[in-house]
């Protein structure tokens, strides 16, 4: 792969990653906020089932997303040019614990839709 195509490449799964971070955050601030000051609206169970339903498939939605980033970002590693692989950067990237990061990520967003949905129904 040429060197220019590689970093075309991991800029634009880094552009992704941050392009699902803010709305994710967004959506998880709203639903809190709904959640405590929705006040009787909470009551009509068809309100919380859509709530519910927003908070299981945004966040399967985001968690495959941001895997999909970090799943491609380790690929990436592996397509490294000998100078970028020789460098401080490179050297780095490639000890980068890119499945750790995955398994985190997963679990942050498994444990925030958790407390979301906990939070709905308590």
């Amino acid at each position: 792969m040429q060197q220019g195509t590689w970093v075309q490449l991991v800029h634009s799964r880094g552009t992704d990653a941050h392009a699902v971070i803010l709305p994710y955050v967004a959506s998880v601030l709203a639903i809190f906020a709904f959640i405590i000051w929705g006040g009787d609206a909470l009551d009509a169970g068809a309100v919380q089932l859509a709530i519910a339903a927003w908070i299981v498939l945004g966040s399967l939605w985001t968690m495959l997303w941001f895997d999909g980033v970090i799943a491609d970002l380790a690929a990436a590693m592996k397509d490294m040019e000998p100078d970028v692989a020789g460098s401080h950067i490179g050297q780095n990237f490639a000890k980068a614990p890119f499945p750790l990061f995955r398994g985190f990520n997963a679990l942050v967003i498994v444990v925030m839709a958790v407390l979301q949905l906990v939070a709905l129904y308590s």
